[in-house]
């Protein structure tokens, strides 16, 4: 599997729940408000500058699509929605 042009195929990394200083367990539900989603890049376009296959990323929770290759959902999402690269 390799991406073309300006996109880049991710794997969404699924966060366990998270406990606040008081004590409450923040779900996935609760979760749904924050905008960016972090995933790790499989691949990405020729055209893609500034990132590279391995890369763990934030990205718009909006942008692109999913596919299933190998019976793996992945995400195919354009270079402009990735916003930070760690």
């Amino acid at each position: 599997m390799k991406a073309i042009g300006i996109f880049l195929v991710i794997e969404e990394i699924k966060e366990k729940p998270t406990k606040t200083k008081g004590g409450l367990l923040l779900t996935d539900k609760i979760k749904e408000d924050i905008r960016y989603r972090k995933g790790i890049i499989k691949s990405a376009g020729d055209l893609v500058n500034g990132v590279k296959a391995g890369d763990t990323i934030y990205y718009d929770k909006h942008a692109g699509f999913n596919i299933e290759i190998d019976e793996q959902v992945l995400l195919v999402i354009k270079q402009q929605d990735v916003v930070i690269v760690l």
